[in-house]
């Protein structure tokens, strides 16, 4: 087994020529830990990149993001619960699922929800069973302060499943007088079509 300063040093010249996180992230999980201990990186340099499943989160407005007064953690717990509350619904979870969902412990967690709380960003409470036991928590956030939302226009949406109405000048352009010359050329013409 390789110890913990024979790593570090072999590895110095790697870690200047490629991302740490990479080169970490890529190592087996005995070589981590080993690394690990002693090491002067970072414990969070450990742990294990999240899968990508295709989840997203809608944009957010760059004062929520900008916002000195939240803790970082708040603000990517806010951004996560964003995703999940989807068009605005409250949410219906537990301290430990967030916990586990972002890393962080479920004190840490009790921790950004007071302090989202404290800014306005969202307000809950505990859920309780019959016998009056805390089951979970329900959270509503306040997406005004959190996500940009366009304002809805009257316009219809592109593919309907009826005919659009035509945005043109509605007064009709076939109502004024009748151009007798007009009429006896058209006639003409309809007489040659016919024959």
């Amino acid at each position: 087994m390789i110890s913990g300063q024979v790593l570090k040093t072999l590895m110095s010249a790697t870690i200047l020529s490629s991302p740490l996180s990479t080169i970490l992230g890529n190592m087996p999980a005995a070589l981590q830990n080993e690394m690990g201990q002693g090491s002067d990186f970072p414990q969070r340099y450990f742990y294990q990149r999240p899968q990508d499943n295709g989840t997203f989160i809608l944009p957010l407005k760059q004062s929520f993001m900008k916002n000195a007064r939240l803790m970082p953690g708040t603000r990517c717990m806010l951004a996560m619960l964003a995703g999940w509350a989807g068009q605005g619904a409250p949410l219906e979870l537990t301290e430990s699922t967030i916990a586990k969902h972002i890393g962080r412990s479920v004190r840490q967690v009790y921790r950004y929800l007071q302090d989202a709380m404290r800014e306005g960003y969202l307000r809950y409470f505990h859920t309780k069973n019959r016998m009056g036991m805390i089951t979970g928590i329900k959270v509503w956030l306040t997406f005004d302060l959190i996500r940009s939302v366009k304002p809805k226009t009257g316009k219809t949406r592109r593919n309907q499943g009826q005919t659009h109405r035509s945005d043109i000048n509605k007064t009709n352009k076939y109502t004024y007088r009748k151009d007798p010359e007009l009429e006896q050329r058209l006639e003409h013409l309809r007489s040659l079509i016919d024959h």
